[in-house]
């Protein structure tokens, strides 16, 4: 019973991922580099046969070059081209539909990182089907108060109420809509609220910067790799 209701999150948040607005990574450094590079922690990668199912999808999305993975640390690295189009949430589906479990998304300037429910203590979890997006308590009240006009503004949220404690937006959705977090991330993180986290029915999905990322290497790759 318990792997059957992981599938389902996982089937669930692979569908979020495929109709959301995009978390744009990196996209100060992608103007001027030749490639840039992901690293991406897939948790089910557990031999090569995997490896290449989930480089399979990976290469589908526009602008990659070059899949690698280690399998033993079920880690992939995607080297790629600059492109809009290339999004965080578009690399996570891709391994979510090469059935890898993807937990963890690592660019130059951020990374995005997955607890599933079942990883949560109840106290963490969101509860009545409704969605916790958090910021730091030291957050610009503005950009906070333009973030929930945001998040009140996409499809499917019925309403969105800041907690007293102003660090907190308790999203309800309309009756038997399932909200995706990616596109409360994309609107938090344009508005410079990071860390920031969504915690939803799927667990809680996190952005944080980060200065360990991969750097983006101005001289292009080799475009071999898992096929």
């Amino acid at each position: 019973m318990k792997l059957h209701r992981m599938a389902r999150w996982a089937r669930s948040l692979a569908l979020l991922a495929a109709v959301v607005a995009p978390v744009a990574l990196n996209a100060s450094s992608a103007v001027a580099a030749d490639v840039v590079t992901y690293e991406i922690t897939a948790d089910d990668m557990c031999c090569q046969g995997c490896a290449k199912k989930i480089a399979a999808q990976l290469y589908t999305a526009p602008g990659v070059m070059n899949v690698s993975a280690n399998v033993e640390k079920r880690l992939v690295t995607v080297t790629a081209k600059p492109s809009p189009k290339l999004t965080a949430d578009r690399l996570w589906n891709a391994v979510e539909k090469g059935k890898g479990k993807p937990s963890r998304l690592v660019a130059s300037d951020a990374a995005i990182s997955l607890v599933r429910p079942d990883q949560l203590d109840a106290a963490s979890r969101a509860t009545d089907g409704r969605y916790v997006i958090a910021v730091t308590p030291a957050a610009d009240a503005n950009a906070i108060a333009q973030l929930s006009s945001a998040v009140q503004s996409m499809k499917g949220v019925q309403t969105v109420t800041l907690l007293q404690d102003k660090s907190q937006l308790i999203v309800e959705p309309a009756k038997n809509v399932q909200l995706s977090p990616w596109p409360m991330l994309s609107s938090a993180r344009q508005l410079g609220l990071t860390p920031s986290s969504v915690t939803g029915p799927f667990g809680r999905l996190t952005l944080e910067t980060t200065q360990a990322a991969p750097q983006v290497s101005a001289r292009p790759q080799s475009a071999g790799g898992t096929r």
